[in-house]
């Protein structure tokens, strides 16, 4: 996949030319001498934080030197991001990147302060939770046919809940208004974990929600999974139909992690991480941890990661701009 040519003098003298004319190639052959630092751009114990800890250690493990994890937040994931942007050429700083760093923020933040493509390399994908549409158990409403037929004899009574103003949750929601015509007033939490106790106890009916945030009260029985917002069913919740299943289209709306570097980085070094992300996507000990966070592993080239990203810059301008979604 990878080539190198020529006879032995030739390779000699290009090499040696190599590193005096380019140290940072130089750097990438003998990658990683030293640690590296993944940047979590948000907070310990969400999914982004988890996976970039469960892949640093996988990493570690692989290349044999530290994958440091640190936690830079806030900005919905712009200072973290931004940090490692302002780092060109340094293969030793990652970024777990997501949706909002390297998707909706682009159009919800007129003054972002990186390029979300020229300033980065992508690297390779780790993993994909889609957001679901729940709600509290004791209402009567079993699929999105009902809670539509609910909500028109209720007119005005239903709300959703969300992480947040501008998240992909809050997308996914207004979106499903429009598509359905429903008279739903949005409801935002400061993260997923407070909207998920406000259903639990029917301070609100419904909540769009990431599946990891969800998982651990499925048993309980107290909250019921109407749909996922994705192209196809989740691997943790493989009996509830996608939104298209259900009769609502237009509705893919997925957090998404991926590994990406500063732009610049040597591209042997990019094939490298790529590789060992791949592998370690695969491993059984991380497939048990996706599946106990209702995560869908995800794999890519970097080629692949690159395109995914641009669409999905477009995809969720689109969507912001149609759906009229402002960041106050």
């Amino acid at each position: 996949m990878f080539y190198r040519f020529a006879t032995i003098t030739a390779i000699a003298a290009a090499f040696f030319g190599m590193l005096i004319a380019n140290p940072a190639a130089a750097q990438g052959h003998a990658y990683p001498t030293k640690p590296t630092r993944v940047i979590s751009c948000f907070a310990a114990g969400g999914t982004n934080d988890l996976l970039s800890r469960a892949m640093a250690r996988k990493l570690e493990v692989a290349l044999g030197q530290p994958f440091v994890v640190e936690n830079r937040t806030g900005a919905n994931g712009m200072i973290g991001a931004d940090f490692v942007a302002k780092n060109p050429g340094d293969p030793y700083v990652l970024l777990m990147g997501n949706g909002a760093t390297h998707g909706s923020n682009v159009t919800l933040y007129p003054n972002i302060p990186y390029d979300a493509v020229k300033d980065f390399t992508p690297v390779g994908m780790v993993g994909v939770v889609p957001i679901v549409l729940i709600v509290n158990s004791s209402l009567p409403i079993k699929s999105i046919a009902e809670l539509v037929a609910y909500t028109k004899a209720h007119p005005g009574a239903m709300s959703y809940g969300s992480s947040g103003v501008g998240g992909t949750a809050h997308i996914a929601g207004e979106k499903f208004k429009k598509m359905t015509k429903l008279d739903i007033t949005h409801a935002p939490y400061r993260g997923d974990a407070p909207a998920v106790t406000d259903v639990l106890a029917g301070q609100i009916p419904m909540a769009f929600l990431s599946i990891t945030s969800i998982k651990s009260q499925l048993k309980s029985g107290r909250l019921r999974v109407l749909a996922v917002a994705n192209a196809k069913r989740s691997s943790s919740i493989p009996d509830v139909p996608t939104f298209a299943e259900a009769g609502v289209k237009e509705m893919e709306f997925s957090s998404w992690f991926a590994l990406m570097a500063p732009a610049g980085i040597p591209k042997d070094v990019v094939a490298r991480l790529n590789t060992e992300i791949t592998k370690a996507v695969k491993s059984a000990d991380m497939q048990q941890t996706f599946a106990s966070q209702g995560t869908d592993p995800a794999t890519a080239t970097p080629e692949e990661l690159n395109v995914f990203v641009r669409a999905e810059i477009v995809k969720y301008g689109k969507a912001i701009k149609e759906l009229g979604i402002r960041v106050e």
